[in-house]
């Protein structure tokens, strides 16, 4: 039997679902150690990254970082990371795949060199818009993702 749904329904069902299955600490946890990853692998001349103060342990810390938006302001839980046009510098962040609640990236028009990896839509499960255009890696052309928005060159 198949059911049909709205498509944007669906991906937030799921996403829900799978929220729930997990415990609200380990949860925290993926998500910080993701952030602080992308931190600690990319060079950031332009200083970006000064506002991601992993010291703060609040409610919604990571919410106020340059950049991130949250599923809700006040839970550490990430939605959307947006860094377009931010001179980083580096190859491209593996500890991304710790936000594994994460349906937006935008690492657009920065300085990423090195391969995307091949099996980033198992990386990033819940990704549907994905910006890596105008940066110094090759992107692989043979990527197939499901994605629904997606911009790499």
């Amino acid at each position: 039997m198949k059911i049909n749904c709205i498509p944007s329904l669906c991906l937030q069902l799921q996403v829900l679902i799978i929220l729930a299955s997990f415990s609200t600490n380990k949860v925290v946890e993926s998500d910080i150690r993701c952030l602080r990853s992308i931190k600690e692998s990319l060079e950031d001349p332009l200083h970006i990254f000064s506002t991601w103060n992993f010291n703060n342990n609040t409610e919604g810390f990571i919410c106020r970082f340059t950049g991130v938006e949250c599923w809700q302001h006040d839970k550490n839980k990430v939605l959307n990371i947006r860094l377009p046009k931010m001179d980083l510098r580096g190859q491209f962040p593996m500890g991304i795949r710790n936000c594994d609640s994460l349906t937006g990236l935008d690492l657009s028009s920065n300085y990423l060199s090195g391969p995307i990896p091949s099996n980033i839509a198992q990386l990033l499960g819940f990704i549907f818009v994905l910006k890596l255009s105008n940066n110094s890696s090759q992107v692989q052309s043979h990527l197939a993702l499901p994605i629904v928005r997606i911009s790499m060159f």
